[in-house]
C-alpha cells in the first residue's frame, strides 16, 4: 500500500483502523466518510472565511487608496496656494523701489495681501469641497459619510486659516525686511563717511613727531574721527572727535565738525589755536545737531621748534603722556561740543622732550567690554601704555589693539575704536 499522510493515519487510528491492509467494517467506513465530509467542510468554511476578509481587505485598501488621492491632492493645492502666495508677495516686495517710501509701499503689500487671500477662497470655498477636484470616497453608512465630510470641511477651514495667518507673517516680513534694508543703506553710508573723516595712512612720520593711528568702526556705525594737519612753521595740527550716538545722523554730525575743522585751519593758519578750534567747532555742531548731539574732542598742536605741545579739550578723556617710564594724564577742561549755542575753552602748554610718547583714544578703547559685560578700563590701559610706551609708536599701537581684541573675545564691539600714539624724536 502507498504511503499515506501522518495526519490521515491518526485520524484513521483514532477510529480503530490499525490495520491499513484489511478493509473495515460497514459501521467504521460510515464513521470515516463522515470524518472526511466534516474536513471538507471546515475547510470550505475556512476558504469561504478568506475569500470574504479578502474582499473586505480589498474594499478598505481601495477606499484608503482613494483617501490618499484625495489628500494627497489637497496637499498638492495647498503647496501650490503657498508657492503662488511668495509669488505674490515676492512681486510686492520687488515693486518697492524705495524703502524709504512707506506710503507706497503699504499700498503694494496690501494690494498682495487681497490677491492672496481672493487665490484662498477660490481653492477652499466654506461648501468644504475637496481642492483640486478630488473627492473623498469611503465605506460605511450614511451617517459616517457626513461625519467624514464634516471633518474635512473643518481640515480645509484650518488650512485656509493658517494660510491666511501665512500671508499676515509674510507682510511683517516686508516690512522687517523694508526697514533692515533702509538701517542697511544708512549704515554704509554712515561707514563711508567714517572713512572719508580719518586719515588713509597709519603711520604719519614728521622731522620731530611720529604718529600711529588705529580706527576701528563697530558693527554699528558711531561717531568716531580724527584728522592731522600740517601748519605753517613745522607745526601740526591733531584732533580726535567722538559723537554720541550712532548711525547715519552722527555720521552728519562728524562731518560738520570736520569741515568747521577744515574751514578754521585754511583761514586762520598762523593764528589757529586749539581753543579757538573748538569754540568754532562748537557752533557748527550747535547749529547742526540742534543740541540732540554732542561731541567730545581733544584738540593739539606739536610745535617743533617751541618743543612744546599745546592742547584744549572739551570734554573729551584726557590724553596720557609717558616720560622716563612715568605716565601721567594731560588735563584740559571743557563742555562737550554742542552743548550750548557758546562754550569758551582755555589752551594749556606743555614742554615735550626727546622720547616722550603720547596716546590721544576715544572712549570705546576704555569702555570696551569682555563677554562677562566688564569694561576695559582706563586703569588697563594706563598700564598698558605705560609698559609699551617706549617703543615706536606703530609697535605700542598694535600692542594695544591686541590686547583690547584679546580682552574682548567673541563679543562684538558696541562702539568705534580709535587711538593714536605718537613718539618725540
Amino acid at each position: 500500500m502507498a504511503e499515506i499522510d501522518p495526519l490521515l493515519a491518526r485520524q484513521l487510528r483514532r477510529l480503530g483502523l490499525e490495520d491499513l491492509d484489511a478493509p473495515p467494517d460497514k459501521e467504521t467506513w460510515h464513521k470515516v466518510v463522515a470524518r472526511i465530509s466534516e474536513h471538507y467542510r471546515h475547510v470550505a468554511d475556512d476558504r469561504s472565511l478568506l475569500t470574504r476578509s479578502l474582499d473586505l481587505s480589498t474594499n478598505e485598501m481601495g477606499a484608503l487608496h482613494r483617501q490618499l488621492l484625495a489628500e494627497r491632492d489637497r496637499l498638492r493645492s495647498v503647496v501650490v496656494a503657498i508657492g503662488d502666495a511668495l509669488t505674490i508677495f515676492h512681486d510686492a516686495a520687488s515693486s518697492q523701489v524705495e524703502p524709504s517710501r512707506p506710503i507706497e509701499v503699504g499700498s503694494t503689500i496690501s494690494t498682495a495681501k487681497r490677491r492672496f487671500a481672493s487665490k484662498l477662497g477660490e481653492l477652499f470655498s466654506l461648501s468644504g469641497a475637496a481642492p483640486g477636484g478630488a473627492t473623498q470616497a469611503a465605506p460605511g453608512s450614511a451617517t459616517q459619510d457626513a461625519a467624514g465630510a464634516s471633518g474635512s470641511d473643518e481640515a480645509i477651514n484650518e488650512v485656509r486659516v493658517q494660510l491666511v495667518a501665512l500671508g499676515d507673517r509674510l507682510v511683517q516680513l516686508l516690512y522687517d525686511t523694508a526697514e533692515k534694508a533702509s538701517l542697511k543703506k544708512q549704515l554704509e553710508v554712515a561707514r563711508a563717511v567714517q572713512q572719508m573723516l580719518v586719515p588713509s595712512e597709519d603711520v604719519i612720520e614728521r622731522p620731530s613727531l611720529r604718529l600711529a593711528s588705529h580706527f576701528q568702526p563697530a558693527a554699528e556705525c558711531g561717531g568716531d574721527w580724527w584728522t592731522f594737519h600740517d601748519l605753517p612753521d613745522g607745526r601740526l595740527l591733531t584732533v580726535v572727535g567722538d559723537v554720541t550716538g550712532h548711525g547715519i545722523s552722527s555720521a552728519i554730525i562728524t562731518g560738520a565738525a570736520k569741515a568747521a575743522c577744515d574751514v578754521v585751519r585754511t583761514f586762520a593758519r598762523e593764528a589757529i589755536g586749539p581753543a579757538q578750534l573748538l569754540r568754532v567747532m562748537n557752533c557748527s555742531i550747535f547749529e547742526a545737531g540742534q543740541q540732540k548731539f554732542l561731541m567730545t574732542c581733544a584738540a593739539c598742536i606739536f610745535d617743533p621748534a617751541a618743543g612744546s605741545l599745546t592742547l584744549a579739550n572739551a570734554g573729551h578723556p584726557f590724553p596720557y603722556l609717558v616720560r622716563n617710564s612715568a605716565i601721567r594724564q594731560l588735563a584740559a577742561q571743557g563742555e562737550p561740543l554742542g552743548a550750548a549755542s557758546s562754550a569758551e575753552y582755555t589752551s594749556s602748554t606743555i614742554a615735550l622732550e626727546g622720547g616722550d610718547a603720547l596716546l590721544w583714544f576715544t572712549d570705546g578703547v576704555t569702555e570696551c567690554e569682555n563677554e562677562s559685560s566688564e569694561q576695559f578700563s582706563e586703569k588697563r590701559l594706563r598700564s598698558l601704555f605705560q609698559s609699551v610706551a617706549a617703543g615706536p609708536p606703530e609697535e605700542a599701537r598694535d600692542a594695544i589693539v591686541a590686547a583690547v581684541s584679546r580682552f574682548r573675545g567673541e563679543r562684538a564691539l558696541d562702539d568705534d575704536v580709535t587711538l593714536v600714539v605718537a613718539r618725540v624724536s
